[in-house]
């Protein structure tokens, strides 16, 4: 079998130059990492390498597992300890089982399997590059689950959502203070935001709040480490153990959220101005894990679910019992007994109520407010939701033309000879394409009221593409010669960038005739729509309108996408009440979302769904009927590729519509009267005002 170490370590450093912080789980970072591997023709270590990625599913709720960072595990306890591939001799030392009383072979090694069910997201480097598989395809493969019995995203009743009456506070997992990973393994990995050590914020500072003890005891360690620490590279994992690595700041916000809603009303309001004072004093130019607009959210989701409980059960008939983050022993702690098999698809925090005397579970997911993006993908998705893309919406046909075309312009451009200065004049920073093109190739940065500059950085690379004079054409080995590197991404930015520069020069010449540079720009980016009124055919901005119109056109694309969006938005479970939302202080669950679209069923919403384009080019996941007559812009499409024209991946990304955040105010001030609870800043992105 072929040792893959030397091509991990070398597929990890491309990876590094091109993104910086590496997440091998992360979905563009994989779709990047294809693109390497394949264009080094590595074919057969990426099949092994992404079969490791999507079926490698250890189990993070086994308790023999502690965290050591970076959404790793390893066994607690003393080596061999927990571990039933060993055994005690009878010095009481814990030895392989192959290696007892000298049975077996060779040196006895047995690969230690991760915890099933996380994520092994982590950085660039040897945490998690010896967990990469070393050998044939063979060697990965697991028995995979049959899909019989499969619970699609976002359909209620399928799970069992009752709670038995159970004592909660009294179980270990509210009782027990221990979060997982020592103080010093904390202090070793998360640098401290504070200068001064008496400004920490220490766990027995939170005690009074969580006295009653709805909340898992460790929180205040949790939270104490929380609002301690400068926020960088690390993960949850860093703090807690058991838990799935994410987006820190979230999953922060997400904890003091949960814990907020088990506190009452003077613990509360004394937790967050405890935390508040401790934000105030995080120095100057310093960012912490924990901020004010996360603290204000977790103030206005707790207002408007007590609103939404007063409404649904009757003001007086229920009693916060326990609350629990979206870990799985505190979800069984709340007394139902299968989290895999029960809990919501997008919930991220539990509420255990008594209503009337019974145990009822509340099930909600978390936003901070509506600038949130509800999907994260890339187009390469697509492929699994419909077996009709055609090339106009194929990923893999767009990529062909966007290597050739460069290629093709290296042999026919002018050689590059320009005033650098002139990239900034007004006439060049007055043509919108061109200038946008300009500052998302990293040449020019400002903006009109505080003026343009020219990046250093670009200036080197705009010096040596004016070294290559053409003829001879700059090709791949050109390029590698000048730069020092054949990567493709680069020659095509770097290509881009020199017709940028010419046709920059062109136009301040007042050059406006077709030329080679203007109309690579515009077959290769798009910059001027045609009598069908569509970018040229083989652009990027034309795959992404083309892709967007077949995600709305092909049945089997928009039920695929929207069972994708029903992970983080999950309209079926909210509009028949299983699951609730708190966007900030507006909730969307079945009397709000009726009134937003004056529906009661899923059946009726996804017919009433389209794409749209407005005015401004930008599409919207929309929702429209006649009767009653209503249209609400639920979501921003957005296929788009970062570096348009060069970058390895391109992103689908459904961010909340502005329309949809304003109707859901407005069916939040009539549902929970008085006034919904939100930032100034939203009800400035929303139009609205609190009168």
């Amino acid at each position: 079998m072929m040792d893959y170490t030397q091509l991990i370590d070398k597929l990890l450093r491309e990876l590094n130059t091109r993104v910086g912080i590496v997440d091998i789980y992360n979905k563009d970072q994989q779709s990047m990492m294809s693109e390497i591997l394949s264009d080094w023709g590595e074919y057969h270590a990426k099949q092994i390498i992404f079969e490791f990625l999507t079926e490698a599913e250890p189990n993070k709720n086994d308790d023999r597992y502690q965290s050591v960072g970076y959404g790793r595990y390893k066994l607690k306890g003393k080596e061999g300890e927990n571990d039933p591939t060993y055994e005690k001799d009878d010095k009481g030392n814990y030895v392989k089982l192959a290696q007892k009383d000298g049975e077996g072979g060779g040196d006895g090694e047995t690969k230690e399997e991760p915890p099933q069910g996380t994520a092994l997201k982590g950085k660039a480097g040897d945490k998690y590059k010896k967990s990469l598989p070393a050998g044939d395809p063979a060697s990965t493969k697991k028995e995979k689950k049959s899909n019989e019995d499969e619970i699609k995203a976002g359909i209620p009743n399928q799970k069992d959502k009752t709670l038995s009456d159970i004592d909660t506070k009294s179980t270990d997992v509210y009782t027990n203070e221990d979060t997982g990973v020592s103080d010093d393994d904390f202090d070793n990995d998360v640098n401290s935001i504070y200068e001064n050590s008496a400004d920490k914020l220490k766990s027995e500072d939170l005690d009074d709040y969580f006295k009653s003890g709805k909340i898992p005891k460790k929180y205040k360690t949790v939270i104490a480490r929380l609002v301690n620490s400068e926020n960088g590279n690390q993960s949850i994992t860093n703090y807690m153990s058991g838990v799935g690595a994410g987006q820190l700041q979230s999953q922060a916000g997400e904890i003091l959220t949960m814990a907020g809603m088990g506190m009452d009303d003077g613990e509360f309001d004394g937790f967050v101005s405890k935390l508040e004072e401790k934000v105030s004093k995080y120095p100057k130019g310093k960012k912490g894990v924990i901020t004010k607009e996360w603290l204000e959210s977790a103030r206005h989701v707790r207002s408007v679910t007590k609103k939404r409980y007063d409404s649904q059960f009757g003001e007086g008939n229920w009693e916060i019992e326990a609350s629990a983050w979206d870990v799985p022993n505190e979800f069984e702690s709340l007394g139902n007994s299968d989290y895999n098999k029960n809990k919501g698809f997008s919930s991220d925090m539990y509420v255990k109520l008594s209503v009337n005397g019974k145990p009822v579970l509340d099930e909600i997911s978390l936003k901070k407010d509506t600038t949130a993006n509800i999907y994260n993908g890339v187009v390469t998705d697509i492929k699994k939701w419909s077996s009709n893309v055609p090339k106009s919406a194929d990923i893999d046909e767009y990529k062909k033309g966007e290597m050739e075309r460069p290629i093709e312009y290296g042999k026919n451009a002018q050689t590059l000879q320009i005033d650098k200065t002139i990239l900034t004049s007004e006439s060049v920073m007055g043509n919108k394409e061109l200038r946008q093109t300009l500052q998302a190739l990293g040449v020019v940065s400002g903006d009109a009221k505080k003026g343009y500059k020219i990046e250093p950085k670009a200036e080197e690379i705009i010096t040596k593409l004016e070294s290559l004079p053409i003829p001879p054409p700059v090709d791949l080995e050109r390029f590698k010669q000048t730069f020092g590197t054949g990567d493709k991404t680069r020659f095509k930015k770097f290509l881009i960038m020199h017709a940028a520069c010419q046709r920059a020069k062109e136009i301040s010449e007042g050059n406006t005739e077709k030329t080679t540079a203007g109309q690579f720009l515009n077959n290769h980016i798009g910059y001027e729509r045609g009598e069908d009124g569509k970018f040229p055919t083989g652009s990027i901005k034309r795959y992404q309108n083309d892709t967007i119109q077949f995600l709305v056109e092909d049945e089997e694309a928009k039920e695929g996408c929207l069972n994708a969006l029903a992970e983080k938005l999950p309209m079926k479970s909210l509009l028949e009440g299983e699951e609730k939302m708190a966007i900030g202080g507006l909730s969307a669950d079945p009397k709000t979302l009726q009134r937003v679209f004056g529906i009661d069923n899923y059946n009726d919403f996804k017919a009433g769904l389209t794409m749209k384009e407005d005015e401004n080019g930008d599409n919207f996941l929309v929702y429209t009927s006649e009767e009653p007559a209503k249209e609400v812009a639920i979501a921003v499409v957005k296929v788009r590729q970062k570096g348009q024209g060069y970058a390895s991946s391109v992103g689908l990304e459904f961010e909340i519509a502005k329309d949809f955040g304003k109707e859901l105010y407005i069916a939040n001030k009539e549902e929970y009267p008085p006034e919904p609870e939100i930032s100034d800043k939203e009800k400035r992105k929303l139009g609205v005002n609190s009168k």
